[in-house]
């Protein structure tokens, strides 16, 4: 292999690390709602605040675009993929029938490690409920919904759930700062949700966590 093919290859290597980087952090602001749905991308603006070429970061928006989280309009550019009410109601009805499915496939599967996991989320759900903290109640609230995602086993749907969770952050689907309720109640109601793991009832699962995803936005 010659000097400028190793060069080229480190080159492609380089920019693919930095795509990563790029897609990593822009979905993790779209997620935590640092960019706000229909806010503008600008691939020219970002290269510059990131000190990188624009190859990267283009490659970082056409994947996020693939995923639904960006939105490509003609002539006008990339923007942070927002919902229209309907769209939002679609997204509540999958989100309901992914959760009955994780519920049934991860009931009797979780392993010590995942269920102490998920103990210890709802144990600091309890905390953050106590410290009045919402937003951490609602990143704890994501992340015990996602781990038991996971905990289905099957690899498609932690990928389906993330085409589905900004939408479900723009719509205050889990921990609506509207809810006027305790905050310790719904914890536990995530217990409820841990216990049924462990029954063996996989339909009996699958049941709650249907009501649970189908619950008006004020009980998550």
């Amino acid at each position: 292999m010659s000097t400028m093919t190793d060069a080229l290859a480190s080159t492609t290597l380089q920019r693919g690390l930095l795509s990563d980087q790029i897609y990593s952090m822009i979905k993790g602001m779209i997620k935590d709602s640092s960019l706000a749905p229909g806010e503008q991308l600008v691939e020219s603006q970002l290269a510059r605040q990131l000190q990188v070429s624009q190859a990267p970061v283009r490659d970082a928006l056409k994947r996020l675009t693939h995923e639904g989280l960006v939105s490509q309009v003609r002539h006008l550019g990339s923007f942070v993929a927002s919902y229209s009410p309907e769209e939002a109601a679609q997204a509540k009805t999958a989100r309901v029938e992914l959760e009955a499915l994780a519920g049934r496939l991860a009931c009797g599967a979780l392993d010590e490690e995942r269920r102490s996991a998920l103990s210890t989320l709802i144990a600091q759900m309890h905390e953050a409920a106590e410290a009045a903290d919402l937003s951490r109640f609602r990143e704890l609230d994501f992340a015990f919904h996602r781990a038991v995602i996971e905990a289905s086993g099957n690899v498609y749907l932690p990928r389906m759930w993330d085409l589905l969770e900004p939408s479900l952050r723009v719509m205050h689907v889990l921990g609506d700062p509207a809810f006027t309720g305790d905050w310790h109640e719904v914890a536990d109601w995530h217990k409820g949700l841990l216990d049924v793991l462990d029954g063996g009832d996989a339909e009996a699962a699958s049941a709650l966590f249907r009501a649970h995803a189908a619950g008006t936005l004020l009980n998550d």
